[in-house]
Parts: structure tokens; C-alpha cells; sequence
């Protein structure tokens, strides 16, 4: 983490539940029609579209230099590899991430993110490896409550872009500071602080997944995704869990 970024974090007087980064993260974005996402959406939270279609995005990625605040160092929350399916969702307004599942390589983060965050972490097991820019990442689901599935993708890295701009797909697609959950009935939020995405040139490779069919949408990646971005590193702070009154 530069010290000009540390610095920023440190001066945000709000309670912190972790600091964290997230590593060699590939965004892959489908647009897809709203009226096949809606549906899949809990009550309480707006579908956020954008030119008139919805994103539903598969995100792998690697969890590192974790520390949870009031836990200390413990076995599988330092460094694991975590890959995501989610869209995107407004709260009174304020545009966020619903996550339909997050699976991540270790249990304890599982467990955590399962009964502390309500969101639907998945225990899985990963094959992670990267060779200067190209990228092999496979994940194979665990058995447990949540339907079987696993994914294989390999990308390269390119070049830099960059910063994205207000009104562009790309920060539509990656500058959200919320994310959204349901516990009790009631909309819950967390909120997240880091520098604007240092977004790089990404190229697939290949993709064989079946975590996008168990979310849902059956069959999206048969065909190429509508954007791919990645980067190479981010360093973020999460503020607790609170129920969301916007």
C-alpha cells in the first residue's frame, strides 16, 4: 500500500471491520435483459441498469494482507483466494452489489461471511497459478448447503487504463462503495473506501463455468462477455455491517 493511500485510509473516523487487498482481479460483465435479473432480486433493493441493461458479472480474485478487526492473525483470513457472482443493485438511491454467491478458498471466511455479513459465502476448493500476465484460475465447489458448481478461467493482463469516468460503463461497472444484504427481513449495508480502480487491458482466454447456472442464468457463459477489465492490486477498507436507512 503507497504511504499517500494508507494515509487517505487512516483518516476515515468510522469504525473499521477490515482492511484488506484484493489481488490479480478479473472482472467479467454480461448485459443481460432487466425482466431475467428482477426476478432474482430481494424485495427492498432497485435493480441498477445501465443503458437499459442489466450486468450480472463473474469476478475471481485473491484476498490478501486480510486483517479483521477484533480477530488478530488466524489461520485463513490472511490470504485466500475468493471468486464472486453479483449485479447491481440501488438502496434509496445509493447504487451497491448484491453478491448471489461468493466463494472463497478457506472456511473460516465462510463461516464468518455466512452468520456475521448474511451473504451467501460458499466453501470451495482452488488452483490458482500465473505465469508474468497469463492467469489459471479453477475452483471447484465443497460439498455443502448450496448447489454444485466450479469454473476454470484464464485471461492475460495488457496495459493500463485509465481512470474511469462518471458515465462511463466502466465506472458503472466497478466504482460502487456499498454493498447490500438482507438479515431479518431488513436491508443491512456495508460500506467499503478505497482509491478509484486502477483498471488494466484484460483478454479471456477461456471460461468454463457453471457458477453463473447455479445463480441463476443458465447458459450466459456459453457466449463472450460484454467487458473485460482487471488490476493488478487495490487497498480497501470495509466499515461493519449497519441496517441501511440511506
Amino acid at each position: 500500500m503507497s504511504s499517500a493511500t494508507r494515509a487517505q485510509m487512516l483518516d476515515i473516523e468510522t469504525p473499521v471491520a477490515v482492511r484488506m487487498s484484493w489481488t490479480e482481479l478479473l472482472f467479467l460483465h454480461w448485459a443481460l435483459d432487466p425482466d431475467l435479473v428482477r426476478p432474482l432480486i430481494p424485495e427492498g433493493l432497485e435493480l441498477d441498469t445501465f443503458d437499459g441493461r442489466a450486468w450480472v458479472a463473474l469476478v475471481p480474485f485473491t484476498m490478501t494482507d486480510c486483517d479483521f478487526a477484533g480477530l488478530g492473525w488466524a489461520p485463513g483470513l490472511t490470504d485466500f483466494h475468493e471468486c464472486n457472482v453479483r449485479t447491481y443493485v440501488r438502496v434509496n438511491g445509493t447504487p451497491g452489489v448484491w453478491f448471489f454467491s461468493l466463494d472463497a478458498q478457506h472456511l473460516l471466511p465462510v463461516l464468518g461471511g455466512r452468520w456475521v455479513w448474511r451473504l451467501n459465502y460458499v466453501y470451495s476448493g482452488f488452483d490458482v497459478s500465473q505465469r508474468g500476465t497469463a492467469h489459471d484460475y479453477a475452483l471447484r465447489r465443497r460439498p455443502g448447503p448450496w448447489p454444485k458448481a466450479r469454473t476454470r478461467v484464464l485471461w492475460s493482463t495488457g496495459e493500463p487504463l485509465p481512470t474511469a469516468q462518471p458515465g462511463s460503463l466502466e465506472h458503472f461497472l466497478t466504482e460502487r462503495y456499498w454493498l447490500f444484504t438482507k438479515k431479518r427481513g431488513r436491508v443491512f449495508a456495508g460500506r467499503i473506501h478505497h482509491d478509484p480502480w486502477p483498471l488494466t487491458q484484460a483478454t479471456l482466454v477461456s471460461l468454463e463455468d457453471s457458477l453463473l447456472d447455479a445463480a441463476g442464468f443458465s447458459g450466459i457463459a456459453a457466449g463472450p462477455p460484454a467487458s473485460v477489465l482487471a488490476t493488478h492490486r487495490i487497498d480497501v477498507i470495509g466499515e461493519p455491517l449497519r441496517l441501511f436507512d440511506g
